[in-house]
């Protein structure tokens, strides 16, 4: 499909260069040497159909170009659901609008938060954050001595998560940091009373 859009688009580039050549052509050369009247009407009809399928082409790259930062720029995940060692939902964070968050914590390990600051509150422990970029969530843990880990999709097996390399979030992904769990919500997804 990307093969696609990037030939679709070279073509336009192409058409909308071809274009420009013919308008500057047009305006500069044809029209002021015209014959006669009827002729010069017509070469500026051909002027004025040059400058609206170019008007066209430029607004479709145009449009093109602000969907694809807008896509960049947009959660994949409606939310992050922070689930206690007891299996009830905490918290819930939303991720729509968002472009970070932080994941902390008491020092001693009792309780873990979802905030979406750039430092913990004093007397917070920053485990770890996360950062959208490109239209992917990516995961940091800040310490090695923290215990924090990752289940992919359906795999039984939880990965420890190392200092400082970012892990891409996945859908299906469960992120733990002590006895909590981090259950990413996908959009379109209703949350059981």
């Amino acid at each position: 499909m990307n093969k696609n859009k990037t030939a679709g688009r070279g073509i336009a580039a192409c058409l909308f260069a071809y274009l420009l050549i013919q308008i500057y052509c047009l305006s500069a050369y044809i029209i002021p040497t015209a014959p006669g009247e009827s002729w010069e009407k017509m070469a500026s009809l051909f002027l004025v159909q040059s400058v609206f399928f170019a008007a066209c082409i430029l607004a479709v790259f145009v449009f093109d170009f602000l969907q694809r930062t807008k896509q960049n720029e947009t959660s994949p995940f409606a939310s992050l659901l922070l689930v206690s060692g007891e299996g009830k939902i905490k918290s819930e964070f939303v991720l729509h609008g968002k472009r970070s968050f932080i994941i902390t914590g008491k020092k001693n390990g009792t309780e873990v938060f979802l905030e979406h600051a750039q430092n913990p509150e004093p007397g917070k422990f920053l485990y770890g954050f996360g950062n959208l970029t490109g239209g992917h969530w990516y995961l940091e843990t800040v310490s090695s001595k923290t215990p924090a880990g990752l289940r992919r999709g359906d795999e039984n097996v939880i990965y420890k998560l190392k200092e400082e390399i970012p892990y891409q979030l996945r859908q299906s992904d469960v992120i733990y940091i002590h006895t909590y769990k981090i259950v990413i919500r996908p959009y379109k997804e209703k949350l059981l009373p």
